[in-house]
Parts: structure tokens; C-alpha cells; sequence
């Protein structure tokens, strides 16, 4: 059974990475996107000449491949056209999208509280999380790995009492935005529903409950030994022995 569980923990530190490199990812796109259109299109500027912006990408081209050793007649070429299609690219983006990406900031922010929930997981797994420490080295090397197992079973139990709370505001914002029509209960001036991020609180404590509870089942059998003091260990400060 234990086995079973370890390797569903792996499985799932395994997704959490992806789905947190693809957020990652999504994030920095958009954000740049809505960036680009505002200085694409703000009177005066330099960088709304895609002429400027084309060849400052070309001249950054060049320099690129000669960083890679490609000094030839190819990589000056390969410069100059990724600068040419910035410069379209530009052009293109602000004429397709006359308004911009108004929702990029709101996004950023609600996959910015996923990404949080997510990284208190993924360092659960790795334990370098903060947990309640009552001192491990002032207990008996026999009596220590208990009392901390029971720190961690107190920390999932909080984690509980946060998945209960966060749960029942989920399912109010998805009763307010289904009885709209999904006209209602979304976040500001866009279409994404307020549930999906408030989905994020209990994702996150029900991924910390299994994680601390898992632990401290470990910690009681001794197959997690704590090796000093927990909490700089945890911190990274004394390494586990």
C-alpha cells in the first residue's frame, strides 16, 4: 500500500512540474503580448515603428548566432529574418487584436494563485516546506521521529480545515456562475470564471493533506528519518544525515 502511494506522490510531483512550466509559460506569452500592443500602440513611441523594433531584433539576430558560432553569410541572414518577421509579427498582432489582451493582468493573477498552492505542494514533496517543530532535538532519539509525525498530522488537519473552507467557496462561485448563464460570478472584464481560481485553494490543501499525512505516516515507521533539527533542515540550512 505504501509503495502504491509513493509512487502516486511521484506521479503526481511529475504533472504538478508540467502543469507549472505550461502556467509558467502561458503567463510570460500573454503578459508579453499585452506589453507588446500597448507599446505598438502608444503615439510617440519608438517601439511603435515596427522599422525600430524589426531591426533592433535583427541586430539582437545577428548577435545570437555569432554567440552560437554561426558567423557566416547564414547566420547574418537568419538575424535579419527573424527581425523581418518580428516586425510583421508586429504589425499583424496589433491589427488582428485592435484592443489588446485586456485579460492577460486578470489571468496572470489567478494562474499566479495556482502557481502559489502548486509550489507549496511540489515543496511538500521535496520537504523543504515550513511544518510545526517542537523542538527535535530535545527529545529522545527514540521518542523524536513520533512527536514529529504528529506535527505533521496537526499541519494536514489544518490543511483539512482550508480544503473544507476553500471547497465551499468553489462551489458558490460555480452555483453563481451557472445560475447567470456564465454572465455572472467571473473575474473582472473578462470570460474566466471566478471558481477557476478559486479551485486552487483546495486543489492545494488537498495535494499538502496527502503529502503531510504520507509524511507523517513515514516519519512514525522510520522510513523518513528526520536527522536533526527539522526545521533547518528544512530551510536548507543543516543538511539531512
Amino acid at each position: 500500500m505504501m509503495k502504491r502511494l509513493l509512487q502516486f506522490d511521484e506521479l503526481l510531483f511529475r504533472a504538478e512540474r508540467l502543469v507549472v512550466a505550461a502556467m509558467l509559460g502561458s503567463m510570460g506569452l500573454v503578459v508579453f503580448l499585452d506589453v507588446l500592443h500597448r507599446v505598438s500602440t502608444r503615439g510617440g513611441s519608438l517601439l511603435a515603428n515596427p522599422l525600430v523594433t524589426g531591426g533592433v531584433t535583427a541586430l539582437l539576430g545577428v548577435f545570437a548566432m555569432r554567440t552560437r558560432g554561426d558567423s557566416s553569410g547564414t547566420g547574418v541572414a537568419k538575424g535579419l529574418g527573424i527581425g523581418v518577421g518580428f516586425a510583421v509579427a508586429q504589425v499583424g498582432f496589433v491589427q488582428l487584436v485592435p484592443n489588446g489582451l485586456v485579460w492577460s493582468q486578470t489571468l496572470a493573477l489567478a494562474l499566479t494563485l495556482w502557481l502559489g498552492l502548486i509550489g507549496a505542494s511540489l515543496a511538500a514533496h521535496d520537504h523543504r516546506h515550513l511544518a510545526l517543530d517542537v523542538g527535535s532535538k530535545l527529545w529522545p532519539p527514540q521518542v523524536a521521529p513520533k512527536v514529529a509525525a504528529l506535527g505533521h498530522l496537526v499541519t494536514a488537519a489544518f490543511c483539512v480545515l482550508v480544503l473544507v473552507l476553500g471547497y465551499r467557496s468553489t462551489t458558490q462561485h460555480i452555483d453563481l456562475w451557472e445560475q447567470t448563464a456564465h454572465a455572472g460570478g467571473t473575474l473582472s472584464g473578462t470570460a474566466i470564471p471566478k471558481w477557476f481560481a478559486a479551485a486552487a485553494i483546495p486543489y492545494g490543501m488537498l495535494a499538502l493533506s496527502f503529502r503531510f499525512t504520507l509524511e507523517a505516516i513515514r516519519t512514525w515507521t522510520g522510513d523518513l528519518p528526520i536527522g536533526g533539527d527539522d526545521t533547518l533542515r528544512q530551510l536548507g540550512i543543516e543538511e539531512a544525515q
